[in-house]
């Protein structure tokens, strides 16, 4: 007598689905609020299509593949966008480019869609497509993917890695509260995605090695939509305002009366710095490479070769080296609060006028407020 199967929404398909739907939750929170739009688009197609990869595990603990065997091969497995999507909402957050020739790096995940659909549809019933599972799919195609996975991911945080590298060393040479744009979220979400490759890592070993049934796997599962729903915690904590693009629009074009090449930049810098401190703009918070080629009437470029050669300083350490010896004399008068100081030198929070004060003082501001006082009583 053939033996009857029932669906059912056991403990562990139920856990698996609400975590799948917690993960997904906080971005679309954070996707209605506006903010980096592209860039949480991007991720929360990567959470998508970590949870649509899912469904057959939740669906198999919920014993699916025993009441309709034919659901083999559902071409739902997206592992393979895993690493390109990370990718891309990196580079939306800080490029805000279209990903040009990027755009190869879905062609695996493509192609294994479309072979995961030409199995679903074309091998016949369950009982052929368990032949080619043994045959061919389980002793090949799945380690071809899970190392072009691995690889893929690897490479991604890798890259992403490289690119925040990048985007810090170009923030200080274009903003003076370049530490109020530092996307350290994308650091958190490296910390994040290693565990979790280390995770699925494990899981497809030990599969292997030693042959993980269905419930032994759980919790590797189980432990892998956690860590997204972490990715998503974090991205709601962390994305709270628009970051500056690498590819910004230039000001207007510099007048040149002389070749590059002969400019004594270090008069060039000094004559820039001197408007700087005859008008005061170190004092505007939030001031940028742009905002301030754009009073001088250069290009961006120009201004920042002067500060570069002119005085071997970004034009964060630029601004902020005035700001400092700002701060000192307010400091020296003793009359103003700490915040009230760092408000009035330009800094944008007092944790920012902290750093940078220690930076091009060797001590803290309420150091420096103590030994003057202790100096001069």
């Amino acid at each position: 007598m053939e033996e009857s199967h029932t669906l059912v929404m056991n403990w562990r398909s139920a856990m698996l689905a609400i975590i799948m739907l917690c993960a997904m939750i906080p971005l679309g929170y954070l996707y209605s609020r506006k903010i980096e739009r592209r860039a949480v688009a991007w991720l929360g197609a990567l959470v998508m299509a970590a949870v649509v990869s899912g469904i057959p595990v939740v669906a198999g603990f919920a014993g699916a593949f025993d009441v309709w065997p034919g659901l083999t091969f559902l071409p739902v497995q997206m592992t393979l966008l895993l690493g390109p999507l990370v990718f891309f909402h990196a580079r939306a957050l800080m490029l805000g480019q279209p990903n040009g020739h990027y755009w190869w790096l879905l062609l695996p995940g493509a192609v294994y869609w479309i072979y995961q659909l030409w199995a679903f549809l074309f091998l016949g019933d369950h009982t052929a497509k368990w032949a080619f599972n043994e045959a061919v799919h389980y002793p090949y195609v799945l380690p071809a993917v899970f190392y072009a996975g691995l690889g893929l991911m690897a490479w991604a945080l890798f890259a992403i890695w490289r690119m925040r590298t990048r985007y810090l060393a170009w923030l200080q040479d274009h903003y003076s509260d370049d530490d109020a744009f530092d996307p350290a979220w994308l650091m958190h979400l490296i910390a994040i995605g290693v565990p979790l490759v280390v995770v699925w890592a494990l899981e497809n070993f030990l599969g292997r090695i030693i042959g993980l049934n269905y419930a032994e796997r759980f919790w590797a599962e189980f432990s892998v939509f956690v860590l997204l729903f972490f990715v998503s915690l974090e991205a709601l904590a962390r994305i709270q305002r628009p970051y500056p693009k690498m590819a910004e629009p230039r000001g207007p074009a510099a007048t040149r009366s002389r070749d590059r090449s002969e400019r004594d930049w270090s008069a060039e810098g000094l004559r820039l710095q001197a408007a700087v401190l005859e008008n005061g703009w170190h004092l505007q918070p939030g001031l940028s490479l742009q905002e301030l080629a754009r009073r001088f009437g250069m290009n961006q470029a120009y201004v920042s070769r002067a500060l570069n050669q002119g005085f071997r300083l970004s034009f964060s350490s630029f601004i902020n080296g005035l700001r400092v010896e700002h701060a000192k004399v307010l400091l020296d008068e003793g009359r103003m609060s700490l915040l009230d100081v760092a408000m009035a030198s330009g800094f944008g929070s007092k944790a920012s006028f902290n750093r940078a004060f220690k930076l091009f003082s060797g001590l803290t501001p309420s150091a420096y407020r103590r030994a003057q006082t202790s100096q001069f009583p």
